[in-house]
This record gives structure tokens, sequence and C-alpha cells, in this order.
């Protein structure tokens, strides 16, 4: 309730006890009208407080990774102020009926419990039971132009975490274009992997296709996770990190524009590479040859790029994981967020591309071994850390099967544009192989990087990328 959070930045504190409404607040922090206000909407902020009464009894522990989220968002932090954010639009082919969609996304909520999370400021979140009817707004726009205008407004959200719904589906036409369902979404309530899910299953919904829904939930999952958790033993995982914190560079010394400290109210822009389908085959190829997974080419090739324009002797990278453990037989179709992150380091002298390559993949395949150990406690393992600094603020997402995943969405619909955002993240390397080519994407604070700096790190990592298919490995540096 908006009323309510206005209130409590100015020092208002308002309650229920004993079916009443009290509050607390200094004399000079409530005024005469403030004090009408609360008269006016007593009966429903009481009822209010209730039923957020009701679901913090009810609420359950955010994920090491949600917490992060959270704690991002605070403006005290070097690239804070904002959220985890994900954009999509898929484009249709033919025209999209609003009101069939709007049944199939509510019919999805209803089977997908993290899709109707809210967040508490106290770390924990809570399902919500019974929720409204979400509709899908509809706008029709003039130009390509015009709708542009809308998606630089969608594709930066930022949601209030203790109201619902933390997603907003749109769908836009134009006349003599292409209708465009518009997808946002907070992650605090499910990665990447998870939305594809849920979109997919609202999509065979809307064909009227039978979707076969997990006898499992997300709330479960957090709540059975401690309990199996307790009984692993991760003292090797733990002695693995402590042996390799000290490696970490934690602040990159890139050519930013400006110092990261006096970026504020920052935007993300999206640039995109890749090489082609033929390109990639040859790559996997070559890879084999080298005892290498086309997973540690791509962040070894990024690792490679960064040093060259880093003034830094090494630079670390955060590697994302997704970490479902097996609780459930239907745990690969639940909806939520499931991420987990290791931190992947290479210094200038670590030799040839070779070297360097069979370094990277030595340790990858230790994110493999310890893929379960909490990777946001691994910083707390080294010392003389700044907090408010933004911390190892390189992300790569990489997600690559060789290119055997076809697209999932229904024939005529693709997706067309993304972007994502994230708190004290700085450049988000993405990586994809759906359909058989190597699709690269660059999702960066505009404000941290000139242009043609950004410009020029992506064509020489995709340049990097092309040398590979025909050099030896030994020979380039």
């Amino acid at each position: 309730m908006q009323l309510i959070s206005e209130f409590a930045e100015r020092g208002i504190l308002l309650w229920t006890e004993d079916g009443k409404l009290k509050f607390r607040a200094t004399k000079s922090a409530l005024t005469t009208e403030d004090k009408e206000t609360l008269k006016q909407h007593k009966e429903k902020i009481i009822a209010y407080l209730n039923h957020q009464k009701e679901l913090a009894s009810k609420a359950f522990p955010l994920t090491p990774i949600q917490k992060s989220y959270l704690t991002g968002r605070d403006e005290i932090y070097d690239l804070g102020g904002i959220n985890t954010h994900y954009y999509m639009e898929l484009t249709s082919d033919i025209p999209l009926d609003a009101c069939k969609m709007e049944e199939a996304l509510n019919e999805t909520i209803a089977h997908c419990d993290a899709m109707r999370l809210i967040i508490f400021k106290n770390g924990t979140q809570a399902v919500l039971e019974d929720v409204p009817h979400v509709n899908i707004k509809e706008y029709t726009f003039t130009s390509a132009e015009e709708r542009l205008k809308g998606r630089s407004e969608w594709n930066h959200h930022i949601y209030q975490l203790d109201q619902w719904p933390l997603f907003t589906f749109r769908i836009s036409h134009v006349s003599g274009e292409k209708d465009i369902l518009h997808i946002d979404f907070d992650c605090i309530i499910m990665d990447s992997f998870s939305a594809k899910i849920a979109i997919t299953q609202m999509l065979k919904i809307y064909n009227g296709e039978t979707v076969t829904w997990p006898g499992y939930s997300f709330k479960q999952y957090s709540e059975e996770l401690s309990a199996f958790e307790s009984k692993q033993d991760y003292s090797a995982a733990e002695a693995y990190w402590k042996g390799k914190v000290n490696e970490i560079v934690v602040e990159p010394d890139l050519p930013y524009a400006k110092p990261l400290s006096e970026i504020h109210n920052h935007r993300f822009d999206r640039m995109t590479g890749g090489i082609t389908k033929e390109e990639y085959v040859k790559l996997q190829q070559v890879a084999k040859n080298y005892r290498s997974t086309p997973s540690a080419i791509v962040s070894c090739v990024l690792l490679k790029t960064l040093l060259k324009h880093s003034k830094g002797n090494a630079i670390t990278i955060t590697s994302t994981l997704y970490n479902r453990q097996p609780l459930h037989k239907d745990i690969y179709s639940v909806v939520g967020d499931f991420t987990n992150i290791a931190y992947l380091t290479l210094s200038k002298n670590a030799g040839s591309f070779l070297q360097s390559i069979q370094a990277v993949q030595k340790e990858m395949w230790q994110f493999v071994r310890f893929h379960s150990y909490d990777g946001t406690k691994i910083l707390k393992f080294k010392e003389n850390l700044r907090p408010m600094k933004a911390q190892l603020p390189i992300v790569l997402t990489c997600v690559l099967d060789g290119g055997k995943t076809v697209n999932t969405l229904p024939g005529g619909i693709r997706q067309t544009n993304s972007l994502s955002k994230t708190p004290q993240v700085v450049l988000d390397y993405q990586v994809t192989d759906f359909d058989g080519s190597l699709s690269l994407c660059f999702d960066y604070v505009k404000m941290a990087f000139k242009y043609s700096t950004i410009k020029e790190i992506m064509d020489d990592n995709i340049a990097l990328l092309r040398r590979l298919l025909t050099e030896d490995w030994n020979q380039i540096e």
C-alpha cells in the first residue's frame, strides 16, 4: 500500500494492535493533514496491515542470490539503486489475441507459486494463495518509433517488492507491423531458465495444448533446501575457495568513461554479436582436439579480451550457475530462482591461449564438482574488501548445449529483443547457442563505457573466437 510506504519514508510507523490502528512518529513528522488521511483510510489500512501480518507468519527465507539482489537495490552501493530485471519482446507472425493470452497467463500464475511471490525487507518472502486476475494491457502505437519509446520505459521498470505482481505482460500493435508481446519481471522471483519454462507453458495453453504441471513448488523446494544442505559436507568446497580467494580481483581496472562511484540513476544498453553456425560447428570440432568445452572457450576468450583492455595484471569474472538440487522428480519443471555463482580468474602471465584454456578448464571442472556450494559465501573469506564498491561487476552467463536446443516457442513466435540489468554489475555477458549459432550479448551500463570502447571489446572478443578456428592455440597469446 503506497500510503504506508510514503509514511514510513517520513518516519511514521503504522501497525495494528488488538484490531486498532497504532502509529509512532515525532510531532513534526505527523501533520494535521496526515491525521485526517489516516482517519479517512483507517479501515483499508487496518485490513492491509492485518493481511501483511498474516503473510509474514507464512514467510520463508530468501535464497542467497535473492538476498544479494535485495541488498544490491540499496543506493549506498556503487551501481546500486536498481533492481535485477529482465525484459523481452516476443514478435508474432499472426495477430495476438489479448483475451486468450490473458487467460493463459492467469492459469500459469495459478500453477507457478513463484509468480505469486512478494518480498519483504527483512529478507523473507511469501506466496500469495489468492491473487486478483491479471490483465494484459494492449497498446496501439501510431508508428514503430513510438513503440520504441514504450520499450525504453518498460525495459528499466523497478518494482516495489512487497507489491504484487512483480511482472508485467503487454501486447502492442502498430499498423502494418507485427504484434509484440512485451514481458518484464524482477529476477528476484525467477531466473531466465525459469522464465522460459513459464512462458512456454503459457503459450502452450494459448495454443490449446495440454500442460503437465509439476507436483512440487518453489516454496516447498526453499523450505526443504536448508535441511538438505545441513546434511551435505562442504568442507572440500570451502577449502578450495579459501585457497583461491586471494587470487580474485574484486575491482577490475577497465577503461571506464567515469568512476563507477560517480554513476547514479544508470541505464543499461545491449550490444550483440556472434559467429555463424558453420563457424560454431568448426569451433566445437577444434575444441575436442584441445580437450576443451565450448563454455570454457567462451570464458577464456572473455578473460583474455578483458585483460587486453585492463591495466591490472589479472581479472576475475562472476560465472552464473543454475543449481537445482535433486529434491523432487519434477524439480526441472519448477519456476523460481535457482541461481548460484562462482568466480573465474586469469592473469596476464597465464601464457598462450592453450595454457590459459587449460587453466580455465581445470577451474570450471571444480565449478561442476562444487556447484551446490553457496557462491555468495566465497568473498567472506577475503580480507580488506571495500563493501560499498561494485565488487566483481563483470558477469558471464553461458547457456550452451552444442546447438541441440531448438526454439521451444510456438510456430510464428520468436524472441526479437531483450535486456537485463543487475545492481552492482557493469557488464553482463550472455552467450547462447540456440538453433546452432553462437550468439553473444553485452548488457552494459551506458555511462560506464564510451560506445567505441564497448564496441572494441566486443569486436576483439569475436576476433579471438575466429582466430581459434584456424590458428595454433599455443601460438596465440
